[in-house]
């Protein structure tokens, strides 16, 4: 279909932990979907995530973004995709040795071939969403651990990303950061991206997802969201 931006073809992937792993996956990501996620191992839900993002290397499958398969092994190749998701999970982390400033803009350089000294509009609105404007200055081991994930998620946002993946914010976000992402991915919701989510929160799901994933025992499936 002309408007799949992902499509993965019999992937299989053996990952450490006590899940499963996942294998014989297939899937499409097109423009407006918006999966939530539903699982019986955490680890899976995790790897599925990874292998969308191609922070995992299959033994088995085939990876085509746009209508073109990609070479998992060349980086080179994957770097526009990459450009192009935005990954906010618990593996997702700061450069610790950089500031959260230094590290947005390095953001900005690399993935938007800027090399402006000026941080560009959308991530200064992001900052003063979250409330982090103050805080720009500041190191990774000198932020809360809420903070760290706040500038993840503006870091991942700022990519303006058609594949947006998003795990388990409620776990490592208060409530008024939770409605602040929220805020910002009712901005993004009319751009016709592409969502994953996997959350336990009933209303975040009901808002934002149309779709889910079913993952049981490796195997996934898909179908219409059910009522929460």
């Amino acid at each position: 279909m002309a408007s799949d931006i992902v499509e993965i073809v019999n992937y299989m992937i053996k990952g450490p932990g006590k899940g499963y792993g996942l294998s014989g996956v297939n899937l499409r990501l097109s423009a407006g979907d918006a999966f939530s996620m539903v699982t019986d191992s955490p680890d899976d839900a995790h790897f599925l995530l990874r292998a969308i993002a191609t922070l995992e290397v299959p033994e088995e499958g085939k990876f085509f973004y746009k209508g073109k398969e990609l070479n998992l092994l060349d980086y080179s190749v994957l770097l526009p995709y990459k450009k192009k998701v935005g990954y906010i999970a618990a593996d997702a982390a700061l450069i610790s040795n950089l500031s959260a400033y230094e590290n947005l803009m390095l953001m900005s350089s690399y993935f938007d071939n800027s090399t402006s000294l000026k941080m560009p509009d959308k991530m200064v609105d992001l900052c003063r969403l979250f409330e982090l404007k103050e805080k720009l200055h500041l190191k990774p081991a000198e932020l809360h651990p809420e903070e760290n994930r706040l500038f993840i998620v503006i870091r991942e946002l700022s990519k303006s990303p058609e594949i947006l993946l998003i795990e388990r914010p409620t776990d490592f976000l208060g409530a008024k950061s939770i409605d602040a992402l929220k805020t910002a991915l009712r901005t993004l919701a009319g751009k016709n991206i592409a969502l994953v989510l996997f959350s336990a929160d009933s209303a975040f799901i009901s808002e934002f997802c149309n779709r889910q994933i079913v993952i049981e025992k490796g195997k996934i499936t898909t179908q219409p969201l059910t009522s929460q």
